[in-house]
C-alpha cells in the first residue's frame, strides 16, 4: 500500500517548488502526490499508481464543490484513465476519461487567471490525448481522428515554446497511423519529429522499428530498438523497455526466427502477466499461436488462439481481436473446418471494414483467395473449375493491386522495394491463377501494368492524383504537358527516391484505339479502389504499343 498522500511531501520539494513558481500547484498533499504516482509508472508499478491517484481523489471529492476543485478532479480522473490505458483496463479507462471530460469541458466558460487557464488547457490536452488512444486501441480511428484534431486546435492557444506538447500529439498522430497500416505516412512522420521532439525521441525511435519490422527492414527496425531501449534506460522509464522486448519479438517473428521470437514473447509474457496487462498478454499470446502452428501443433495453436481472442474482447481491442479471429481462420482451414474457417474470416473482414482497416481487408481476401488455390489443388473441381478460378481471381487480384500499390506512401526507395517484396508474394499468385486459367489476355494485361511501374512525382507531398505517365527508362526528365509534374526516368528517378520523393500511381494503359476504350486489368482496378479506398491507377493514359517485327 502507497504511503499517505498526506506525507509526500518531503521527496519531491524541488519538483513542488518549480510547479508553483510556474503556478501550476495544487498545493500539498497533491502535488508530490501527483509526483509518486508518475514513479510508479516509470516502474511500472500501476496498482501503486492507481492506489495514489485513488486516496487524492478521494480526498478531492470530499472538498466542496468549486471550479477549482472540479478541474483538480478531472486532473486526478485523466492520470487514472492514463494509467487504465497502460495497464490494459480499457474500459475503466473509458469512465475515468469521460468523467474527466465532463468535468474540465464543463468549467471552460469559468473565469480564469493566466496560470489558472493554462492549467485547464494542459488538463484537457493531456485528457484528449488520451481519449485518442482509447479509441484507436478499441478500433474507433474515425473519432480518434475528431479528437485528434480537436487537440491540435486547442495546441494553437499554448505558448508552446519547448514543443513538448506538438510532439505529444504528433507521436499520437503517428500511432494512429500505424493502427491505420499507414506505414509510409507513419514512418515519414515519425523521422521529422524526430529531429525537433526530444522528450518524446525514445517512443518515436520505438515506432520507427515498429514500422521497419511492418515492412520487412529489420536491421534498421534493430537499430531502432536499441536507440529506443537506450533511450528508455537513460530515462529510468522501464514500462518503455518492456514494450520494446515485445517489439522486438514481433521483428524476430516477422523475420521467420521463431525460436528468438519465442524466447522473447515468453519473456514479455510472463512479465505482462505478472503485472494484469491483459491487451499485451494477449498480443503475446497471438504471436505464440503462430508460431506453434507453424511448428505444427495444431493443439497449442489452437488454445493460444482461443485465449488471445477472448482477452481482446475482453477489453474491447476489436481490431486485434479480428486479427486474432483471421489467425484462428487460418488454423480452421488447416484442420478442414472449412465453415468455421469462413465464419471467422467473414467475421474478421467485417470488423477491419467497419473501421476503415482497408489494408486489412485486402489481406483477408488475400487469404482466401489462397484458400481457393490450394483447394483447387487439392480437389478436383471438373467443369465447376473456371468459375473457382474466376472466384479466386476476384479477391486475389485486387488485393495484389492494392498491396502492392501502398508502397507509394513511402518517401524511400529502400522502403518500398522492401514492401514490394511482400506485394510480389500476393501478385504470384495472380499469375499462377491466371496461368492455370490459361486466360493469355489477362496475362498480357498483367504484364503491361507491371511494366509501366510507377512514376516518381517531383513533390515532397502527395502527387497521387495528379501523376505524370511514365516515362522512358532513358530519359532523365518527362513532362507531357504543361500542367503535369516533372517526372524523372531511369538512374535519375532512384537518386532522386533517395532524398524522398514520393513514387506516384502508374498510368492506365489502354488497350485499343477506339476513344474510351479498355484499359488493361479495368475492372480489377475499379474493384479494388471501391474496396480498399486506395488509388491503383493514375488518371493519366498511355496507349499501348504492340512490338513491331
Amino acid at each position: 500500500m502507497p504511503e499517505d498522500p498526506r506525507d509526500l511531501a518531503d521527496p519531491d520539494d524541488a519538483a513542488e517548488r518549480e510547479g508553483q513558481a510556474a503556478g501550476l500547484s495544487y498545493g500539498e498533499p497533491f502535488d508530490s502526490g501527483f509526483a509518486l504516482a508518475e514513479r510508479h509508472q516509470l516502474t511500472p508499478d500501476l496498482l501503486a499508481a492507481l492506489a495514489v491517484y485513488g486516496e487524492l481523489l478521494a480526498m478531492a471529492e470530499s472538498f466542496e464543490d468549486s471550479p477549482d476543485v472540479r478541474l483538480l478532479r478531472g486532473h486526478l480522473l485523466s492520470d487514472i484513465g492514463t494509467v487504465q490505458l497502460a495497464a490494459t483496463d480499457l474500459p475503466g479507462a473509458a469512465l475515468s476519461i469521460g468523467r474527466s471530460l465532463d468535468l474540465v469541458r464543463g468549467i471552460a466558460s469559468v473565469p480564469m487567471g493566466p496560470n489558472g487557464r493554462r492549467l485547464w488547457q494542459e488538463v484537457l490536452l493531456k485528457t484528449l490525448l488520451a481519449r485518442v488512444e482509447l479509441l484507436r486501441r478499441t478500433g474507433r480511428f474515425d473519432e480518434a481522428q475528431e479528437a485528434m484534431d480537436e487537440a491540435t486546435a486547442l495546441l494553437s492557444e499554448f505558448d508552446d515554446l519547448e514543443g513538448l506538447r506538438t510532439a505529444e500529439i504528433g507521436l499520437s498522430r503517428v500511432h494512429l497511423l500505424m493502427d491505420r497500416s499507414a506505414w509510409g505516412a507513419a514512418e515519414e512522420l515519425a523521422s521529422a519529429l524526430l529531429t525537433d521532439a526530444p522528450p518524446t525521441e525514445p517512443y518515436l525511435l520505438d515506432c520507427l522499428g515498429v514500422v521497419c519490422a511492418s515492412t520487412v527492414r529489420f536491421e534498421q527496425a534493430e537499430d531502432y530498438f536499441a536507440r529506443a531501449e537506450e533511450a528508455y534506460l537513460t530515462l529510468g522509464h522501464h514500462a518503455g523497455r518492456q514494450q520494446v522486448l515485445s517489439h522486438r519479438a514481433y521483428a524476430a517473428l516477422r523475420a521467420g526466427r521463431l525460436d528468438r521470437a519465442e524466447e522473447l514473447y515468453a519473456e514479455a509474457a510472463e512479465i505482462f502477466e505478472r503485472q494484469g496487462q491483459a491487451e499485451d498478454l494477449a498480443v503475446c499470446e497471438q504471436a505464440r499461436a503462430a508460431i506453434a502452428a507453424h511448428r505444427g501443433d495444431a493443439a497449442g495453436a489452437a488454445a493460444l488462439t482461443a485465449s488471445s481472442l477472448a482477452r481482446f474482447q475482453q477489453v474491447g481491442a476489436a481490431i486485434a481481436a479480428a486479427d486474432t479471429m483471421l489467425m484462428g481462420a487460418r488454423h480452421a482451414y488447416e484442420r478442414g473446418d472449412i465453415d468455421e474457417m469462413k465464419r471467422l474470416a467473414q467475421g474478421a473482414r467485417d470488423v477491419y471494414q467497419e473501421r476503415g482497416v482497408y489494408e486489412r481487408c485486402a489481406q483477408v481476401d488475400l487469404m482466401l483467395a489462397q484458400t481457393l488455390e490450394d483447394n483447387l489443388n487439392r480437389t478436383d473441381h471438373g467443369v465447376h473449375e473456371r468459375t473457382s478460378l474466376a472466384n479466386a481471381l476476384s479477391l486475389a487480384l485486387p488485393a495484389a493491386l492494392t498491396l502492392e500499390a501502398a508502397r507509394y506512401d513511402f518517401a524511400t526507395a529502400h522502403a518500398r522495394s522492401q514492401w514490394l517484396q511482400l506485394a510480389d508474394e500476393a501478385m504470384q499468385l495472380v499469375f499462377r491463377l491466371a496461368l492455370r486459367g490459361n486466360d493469355q489476355g489477362l496475362i498480357f494485361e498483367l504484364v503491361e501494368h507491371r511494366c509501366a511501374g510507377a512514376s516518381l512525382a517531383l513533390s515532397r507531398t502527395s502527387t497521387a492524383d495528379k501523376a505524370a505517365v511514365f516515362p522512358d527508362a532513358a530519359m532523365k526528365t518527362y513532362a507531357p504537358d504543361d500542367d503535369a509534374p516533372l517526372t524523372l526516368g531511369g538512374i535519375a528517378a532512384e537518386a532522386a527516391a533517395s532524398v524522398g520523393l514520393r513514387v506516384a500511381p502508374p498510368p492506365k494503359i489502354v488497350m485499343s484505339a477506339e476513344a474510351g476504350g479498355r484499359t488493361a486489368l479495368q475492372e480489377y482496378v475499379q474493384a479494388a479502389e471501391f474496396r480498399y479506398h486506395r488509388r491503383i491507377v493514375s488518371e493519366e493514359e498511355v496507349p499501348f504499343c504492340p512490338p513491331t517485327f
